[in-house]
């Protein structure tokens, strides 16, 4: 385990739930799977505030529990989830998301069920104030709202066997198929009954059907897997998490953080929530009623697929211009639906006349690619160039779709190879590779990097031996174009960092050292875990940091926080708010800062469809 992820983590838990919690969880992370009796005894609290700080950690889907007979006796095994807490760091790019798709209403829904946990849709609807045998344009609305965040599945019906580790079902499957056998399993049948294992979880994994509806004609399957997945929980209060509004450039990446107030706050005495009241829109047609008992949680690796999308988008964006970016983020669009995790490799094949169609009518596609040129880039003419953005709607359709097919010639023609055509039928066929995206981006992020920490030149060297493979150091001094003393001190400094590795090949069968040659080259597993321990230490300095600032003004902080000084600020001196002033606008820049790593972390890591949750572990 990384020596910093462990700090990190500790941190994380403490800023969402408390010191109990925290005690709970390092305990967790520290020794590894456990059962009540020895959490007990290592955490030195009380069994109430462990069996409660357990239900808090299952309650957001951070800790998993699963049975186990030891003789007579049955033990119940608790086991965390170290990717589950490090998305907490994401909450407020989630929230910036679900707002963007499903609207403000979408927002106050979503933002109770990740400030709570795991709850049903009628707790939901409480929290809002909103009765549901009142047919009021509000719940009308909230009905529909609840529907678009099930379909395109921001949050997930809760089965019974999502508190089980994978590992824990595995084991559980084994057993029950081996029992089923006459004789002791030979190892072939050992082999034949995983492989059916992996095959059902990959199914399940993958599956299109949506639990959570109530049955319906034009849903027969869900009826059947909502009768099963009855689990109705209790609803646990919790810390208010803070809102997080980002701003984003031109380009959609982050540049600032403007906090307001909190995801959810106390409940006001006619039962409603602070700042989470829904609009009282006009009356709208009922979409597929969802299941009111069934209880949800956010749906993180969704929302990740979206994180990784935008990031994608931006790529191509920032190598061409805005209107490439803008047919990319069609052909995303349009593949979304039928990519459900970042474990997918490849998307579904679109066509062409999909994508055009897909393109919203004010998108900036004025400064498009003409490919009639030998060159990527030739500017529009200058009659057809318009003089403003509004003139990008009043553009004629043929021309638009002019400019979409050539911007299409050049994406699929790009050196990167993410966007691949694979059929010449009709106006073409195409499909997103995301597994070469994920690996430029990864690429990308590293040689960000090794160039912040260790300087261009280091960076220069790491992709020489990327693209040329293992090379001895005086062919990476010529590529690189350094003295080779200069070189050979780059090259040890990056091999001691973990980020390049060596190869041994002797001359001689007495592998005597003198008599070898040594290759330098890039060991992608090693670099990534290496990155990785980087990441976590910049988080960890940032996270110290923000509490270090805030410890510095606790008095200030505390006093702020008063309800005679909230409801009457004039209670603080100039000097007193120009302080308060500073720590926020210090605390922005460190929580973009946290951000930015966080991002980085999702692309080195998250979005690799190779990569392991165990990973995080090494």
């Amino acid at each position: 385990m990384f020596t910093q992820q462990v700090d990190l983590c500790r941190r994380i838990v403490r800023d969402h739930f408390g010191p109990i919690v925290e005690t709970i969880a390092s305990v967790l992370i520290r020794e590894g799977r456990l059962h009540l009796g020895l959490i007990i005894r290592n955490s030195g609290l009380s069994p109430l505030n462990v069996r409660q700080s357990l239900a808090v950690l299952i309650q957001h889907s951070i800790v998993t529990h699963a049975e186990t007979k030891e003789g007579t006796r049955s033990l119940t095994f608790y086991s965390i989830s170290i990717k589950s807490i490090l998305r907490l760091k994401r909450v407020g790019l989630y929230l910036g998301l679900v707002e963007e798709r499903i609207g403000k209403d979408g927002l106050a829904i979503f933002r109770i069920i990740m400030a709570n946990g795991v709850m049903s849709i009628a707790s939901v609807r409480e929290s809002l104030g909103i009765k549901k045998t009142a047919k009021t344009p509000a719940s009308i609305k909230f009905d529909n709202t609840v529907a678009r965040l099930v379909k395109e599945r921001f949050i997930i019906a809760v089965t019974p066997k999502d508190t089980i580790t994978k590992i824990d079902r595995m084991m559980q499957e084994e057993a029950r198929m081996t029992d089923a056998l006459q004789l002791p399993p030979t190892g072939k049948e050992l082999m034949e009954i995983r492989r059916k294992i992996k095959e059902q979880e990959d199914e399940e994994y993958y599956s299109n059907a949506i639990v959570g509806f109530k049955h319906s004609a034009s849903q027969p399957s869900s009826s059947s897997a909502t009768t099963n997945n009855k689990r109705p929980a209790p609803s646990i209060a919790l810390n208010p998490i803070q809102k997080v509004h980002i701003e984003y450039d031109a380009n959609g990446r982050p540049m600032g953080i403007v906090t307001a107030g909190s995801l959810v706050s106390s409940s006001n005495t006619n039962g409603t929530t602070n700042g989470s009241q829904m609009e009282e829109p006009e009356s709208e047609p009922v979409a597929d009623a969802v299941d009111d008992k069934l209880c949800f949680r956010p749906y993180h690796d969704r929302l990740d697929v979206l994180l990784r999308n935008q990031q994608i988008i931006n790529l191509f964006a920032d190598k061409y211009n805005a209107g490439a970016g803008a047919v990319v983020k069609s052909i995303l669009r349009v593949t979304e639906p039928r990519t459900r995790t970042c474990r997918d490799k490849v998307s579904e094949v679109v066509s062409a006349n999909q994508i055009i169609h897909h393109i919203p009518i004010d998108a900036p596609l004025a400064d498009a690619v003409d490919t009639g040129s030998d060159m990527f880039y030739k500017k529009l003419n200058s009659i057809d160039e318009p003089t403003s953005p509004d003139d990008n709607a009043h553009m004629s359709q043929a021309r638009r779709n002019e400019i979409a097919f050539a911007l299409l010639e050049v994406i699929h023609k790009d050196s990167s190879g993410i966007i691949t055509k694979v059929e010449e039928r009709g106006a073409g066929q195409y499909r997103v590779n995301f597994e070469r995206a994920a690996a430029i981006l990864r690429d990308n992020a590293l040689d960000s990097l090794i160039q912040e920490k260790f300087g261009a030149l280091n960076a220069r060297i790491v992709r020489v031996l990327r693209d040329k493979q293992k090379l001895d150091e005086k062919t990476v001094s010529q590529a690189a174009m350094l003295p080779v003393a200069m070189c050979r001190e780059r090259l040890h400094d990056l091999a001691l960092s973990g980020l390049i590795d060596t190869l041994e090949i002797p001359r001689t069968a007495d592998r005597n050292p003198s008599r070898m040659f040594y290759l330098w080259f890039v060991n992608p597993d090693k670099q990534m875990r290496s990155a990785m321990g980087y990441i976590f230490q910049g988080i960890s300095n940032l996270q110290q940091r923000i509490d270090h600032e805030l410890s510095l003004r606790s008095a200030l902080v505390t006093k702020s926080k008063r309800k005679d000084v909230i409801a009457d600020p004039s209670l603080l001196t100039d000097m007193e708010h120009k302080e308060i002033q500073n720590l926020a606008a210090i605390k922005q820049k460190l929580e973009v800062a946290i951000i930015r790593l966080d991002s980085m972390l999702l692309v080195v890591h998250d979005i690799n469809p190779s990569s392991s949750d165990l990973q995080l572990l090494q």
